[in-house]
């Protein structure tokens, strides 16, 4: 069904003339009907593969073969009618493809009028598509009013209501938490079983690796590793030893050593391989320094429960209260139909306290932090912020006041489309009236970027970046000159692992060395350390608020 070989994307700097190569030989095999994943760290050329192969990107050489389609010889016209007959797209920022003031249902039916004649077949085929996502009873609400993990869900269901046989999702399930998530696979493999659809799901999501027909690792923009079904199985610590792996060799005859291999027999420069007369091969370090211990990484404690221990008094002693939150309601109207997103909150947070907003899919965590962040307006209650009444504000003063005292990341990363990275960090200064020092600036937007790994991407636009890249970016900015309040909402959401425990970890230095108050909204339990505030959304409402504790 799908074929790459060979296949290279080198993205040109128009300014500086700088090539920036994103996938470096790529050969990739996907056979009709499998359900694979894509993984990799931020930047691997994950998110440009999708790209190429939904005809959004050009290929700068190389073989892409899509059933008949020969993606890099086609036309425009052509391409429009591969992506409108061929292609199902759920993009990591849903926002892109769904019609916000439209309703759920609105945008399958859309979708399916593009392509179906027989309306009655697909009302009928689109509520059922619904209903197996577990989303049939958010058909008449308007998109824009729906939680993040709910948007996603909806992007799902609006790829599959095109019934084209090829399905792209590109971190489909960053934003669920484990529930959902599990209901997402299946979908997606009673799909690819009863309908023979082929999908690719680039993630960088562990709880997606697992019973899918196999995976590709990308590194350096090349598949590097390849695992089966008995691979997965045994990274999840399921099987025995020994492990085995499969890596691909490519169209220029050379194959990649996986990482545990290069790490377990501290390979560098070099590597000694010694065959046996029967064929045997082993690989071993050139210079024979012995193996070290062998730790697999990808089997990591995760905590499955929230465990909370009530809040004691001393906590309370002496703190200052930032945010107060009395009898806070927000209720959403659509199609005559009323939703309670939000009821009868009452919250006080602490002047230098982190915490953790968490709660399932729809339990209203990124309702609360627009409401607390004054871009949504509350329907009842009062929100006071320091001194002042922030619900009673207008949208120009609650800017005003947003864009003094607090730095925010949201789930999407939004920025200036036609601003570079570092290009944002000045937005603040110039909307304020202020005179900066250019020498002295350059250098601390320079050492925030370093601090989040994203400053060699600087001169870039956020178009031209990973989804990752692009939150570490949002990170940095919401971080510059340390507002009183930084809001961050599915902060990991676009990270692969090793990237989401370093960026948590400079945020938790961050919070050692200041007294800013950070808010957190995540569905991940597993980022939040023992002794930690979290609270937790169910149905609208505050169902527990406590310490985390492991037991």
């Amino acid at each position: 069904m799908i074929v790459c070989k060979d296949l290279i994307k080198i993205f040109t700097d128009e300014e500086t003339k700088t090539r920036i190569p994103a996938l470096r030989g790529c050969d990739l095999r996907v056979n009709k009907g499998e359900i694979i994943t894509i993984v990799g760290p931020s930047g691997s050329g994950k998110t440009t593969l999708v790209n190429i192969l939904s005809g959004l990107e050009t290929t700068s050489s190389g073989e892409v073969k899509v059933a008949e389609y020969d993606i890099g010889t086609m036309t425009e016209t052509e391409l429009n009618n591969y992506r409108l007959t061929m292609i199902g797209i759920v993009d990591q920022f849903p926002e892109r493809t769904l019609f916000l003031d439209g309703t759920v249902i609105d945008n399958l039916n859309f979708t399916s009028n593009l392509l179906i004649r027989r309306k009655r077949k697909y009302l009928e085929d689109n509520r059922e598509i619904l209903e197996k996502l577990g989303i049939l009873h958010l058909e008449n609400r308007l998109v824009r009013h729906l939680s993040g993990g709910e948007m996603i869900r909806t992007a799902i269901a609006s790829a599959l209501a095109k019934n084209v046989p090829v399905l792209l999702c590109d971190e489909p399930t960053g934003q669920l938490d484990s529930e959902n998530t599990a209901k997402v696979k299946t979908t997606l493999k009673q799909i690819t079983r009863d309908f023979g659809v082929t999908v690719l799901v680039v993630t960088h999501d562990p709880r997606f690796q697992e019973d899918v027909d196999k995976t590709c690792e990308i590194r350096d923009g090349r598949v590097s590793t390849i695992l089966g079904v008995e691979e997965q199985l045994a990274f999840s610590g399921k099987t025995d030893f020994p492990l085995k792996f499969k890596s691909q060799i490519d169209s220029t005859s050379s194959t990649r050593i996986p990482d545990l291999i290069l790490k377990t027999l501290k390979l560098e420069d070099n590597v000694t391989f010694e065959m046996a007369e029967d064929a045997e091969v082993k690989i071993k370090h050139p210079d024979n320094i012995k193996p070290g211990k062998l730790i697999i990484e990808d089997i990591k404690v995760r905590r499955k429960e929230l465990v909370l221990d009530p809040i004691p008094k001393k906590y309370y002693s002496k703190a200052e209260v930032v945010i107060d939150l009395a009898n806070v309601s927000k209720i959403y109207e659509s199609n005559g139909g009323v939703v309670r997103a939000l009821s009868d909150v009452n919250l006080q947070i602490y002047k230098g306290e982190l915490i953790f907003i968490l709660g399932p899919s729809g339990s209203g965590k990124t309702t609360l932090i627009k409401l607390i962040s004054g871009l949504e307006g509350r329907t009842e209650g009062t929100i006071k912020t320091f001194d002042r009444i922030f619900s009673d504000l207008s949208d120009s003063e609650k800017a005003d006041y947003r864009r003094e005292n607090m730095g925010m990341v949201s789930q999407q990363g939004n920025l200036h489309p036609f601003l570079t990275i570092d290009e944002h960090f000045y937005l603040k200064e110039i909307f304020s009236g202020k005179r900066i020092k250019a020498n002295t600036y350059d250098e601390k937007v320079s050492d925030l970027l370093n601090k989040f790994d994203i400053e060699h991407r600087k001169d870039a636009f956020p178009l031209e970046i990973s989804g990752g890249e692009l939150q570490r970016a949002s990170l940095a900015i919401a971080n510059n000159d340390f507002p009183p309040i930084i809001i961050l909402d599915e902060p990991t959401a676009n990270l692969d692992s090793e990237l989401a425990e370093q960026t948590m970890e400079q945020i938790f230095e961050f919070h050692k060395t200041t007294d800013i108050t950070f808010l957190i909204a995540t569905h991940d339990i597993t980022l939040i350390k023992d002794g930690m505030r979290a609270i937790e959304l169910v149905d609208g409402k505050i169902n527990r608020d406590g310490l985390v504790v492991t037991k």
